[in-house]
């Protein structure tokens, strides 16, 4: 019976933090939410002016190509970048409530990841526009990927958060590896672009694996184990060096906040 109580305590305690991230950022905005789904769609346009239409990249349906990608790289992105200053921002909170700091990067996390889902209609929409159009393997390859994405993510925004309370310098050089990454990432451009036999470099990339994953789904309902399986390995390792490093860390939290 305790055990159940502290269970749903612990999770009506992540659902308001996680509450909270969604309603602040969206605080007095006229769209709201919709905004997350803005920036991925501007962007799309603008890449494919840059690429389709200056550079003539010769790819069908580049709208959709792009949209698949760049909807879990937003995910992604947003995630690391505000669950950086996830600690710092919120000194009060942790000073007077006594309760797991993960969860602080878990609700940043969670709030973004609802961005992503509303954004799954509009690839639904490309998908019955497109040729193939969705198939019941959505029903698996998304909750998949979205778990393993969850797990890389929740082990590199572990290790940022709570080293950026001790190096407030971290916060701008994620920017910057951030900015690296995605030009690392098959996210604009196809990996046939990329010369094979710098294929397992990029590969070593597991936000390459991740992405061409998402793709291959959402464009070809083909659903790549291989690359899926990889990137949940790096996840784990990511996961448990996040977690540990935290922990480490976490017991000098009070003193540098």
């Amino acid at each position: 019976m305790r055990f159940s109580r502290a269970v749903t305590q612990k999770i009506d305690l992540l659902y308001l933090l996680t509450y909270k991230e969604i309603a602040l950022k969206y605080k007095r905005t006229m769209l709201g939410i919709f905004w997350s789904l803005l920036n991925p769609l501007l962007m799309s346009l603008v890449f494919f002016v840059a690429f389709r239409i200056f550079m003539r990249f010769k790819i069908e349906n580049y709208t959709f190509f792009l949209l698949s990608a760049l909807f879990p790289w937003n995910w992604f992105l947003s995630s690391i970048i505000i669950s950086s200053r996830s600690l710092v921002d919120n000194v009060t909170l942790i000073k007077k409530v006594i309760f797991p700091r993960q969860y602080m990067v878990v609700s940043v996390i969670l709030a973004q990841m609802v961005h992503l889902l509303f954004s799954l209609p509009i690839l639904l929409v490309f998908a019955y526009a497109s040729a193939e159009g969705p198939s019941w393997k959505w029903l698996i390859g998304i909750p998949l990927l979205m778990f393993v994405q969850f797990l890389f993510t929740f082990g590199a925004a572990l290790v940022i958060s709570i080293c950026n309370t001790f190096f407030r310098d971290i916060e701008y050089l994620v920017g910057v590896f951030l900015n690296l990454i995605f030009w690392m990432t098959p996210i604009t451009y196809p990996m046939s672009a990329i010369p094979e036999k710098y294929h397992p470099l990029f590969l070593l990339n597991p936000l390459a694996n991740l992405i061409s994953s998402w793709r291959e789904l959402m464009l070809h309902n083909r659903i790549l184990w291989k690359n899926i399986g990889l990137a949940f390995a790096t996840a784990l390792i990511f996961l448990l060096v996040g977690l540990k490093v935290f922990a480490k860390l976490e017991r000098r939290l009070d003193e540098v906040l």
